[in-house]
């Protein structure tokens, strides 16, 4: 019997793996929960508080292929009917680990932290301290930076595009495509260690700038 519990024990260790989830376990408490960036409605994170740490451990699952994870239920079922779908079309503005404008701002007023956590991007907004505003340039709140948002570039398609004013190759527009059918256009500056290839529309450390 003690054999059995060892081999189920060894089994279940094998599905499960502790990592950073994207899940937030200390906002939403114990138990499992929805990867809210998962389309497939397929993975979900365990969250186990520690009490002698007074903080959670997280695990992340993913459940049987003849099911689908019901954040309803806190369960894999094969009764759900995923909607990640169609809700979570958010498209990450960052390309690169580092520091770029918010595009939600008209005043220079915040930034974006982007860090790559195995292949997606988590994005964290800052707000400049007052009477400053953030410098794309040197990726920091500058008191004396003059803060521009015109330009010359219109959209005409969605996607990032380069600024071929920029003898820098470090800035890039991103256009994007509203339901009404017209374009919203936000300006961006590579982090400072890189240049925006046009060919990849990412910002790259290995671009060579030929504007």
């Amino acid at each position: 019997m003690a054999k059995q519990i060892i081999i189920i024990v060894l089994m279940l260790s094998v599905c499960a793996w502790q990592a950073h989830a994207v899940v937030n376990c200390t906002a939403t408490g114990a138990g499992r929960q929805a990867d809210p960036d998962d389309a497939t409605c397929k993975n979900y994170t365990l969250c186990v508080y520690v009490s002698s740490t007074n903080s959670y451990v997280s695990y992340n699952y993913v459940c049987p292929t003849t099911s689908l994870f019901s954040p309803t239920l806190a369960q894999c079922t094969s009764t759900y009917t995923c909607t990640a779908n169609t809700t979570n079309t958010t498209t990450s503005v960052c390309t690169a680990d580092g520091f770029i404008a918010d595009p939600n701002s008209s005043n220079c007023s915040s930034y974006i932290e982007c860090v790559n956590i195995n292949g997606t991007y988590t994005e964290t907004t800052y707000t400049c301290p007052d009477t400053t505003f953030y410098n794309p340039n040197t990726t920091l709140c500058d008191a004396s930076y003059n803060c521009t948002t015109t330009s010359t570039f219109t959209c005409t398609a969605a996607g990032r595009f380069a600024n071929t004013d920029d003898t820098t190759c470090q800035s890039y527009y991103y256009c994007v495509l509203l339901a009404s059918g017209a374009y919203t256009q936000y300006n961006y500056t590579c982090p400072s260690t890189s240049l925006f290839n046009p060919n990849s529309a990412q910002c790259t450390a290995t671009y060579t700038c030929t504007n």
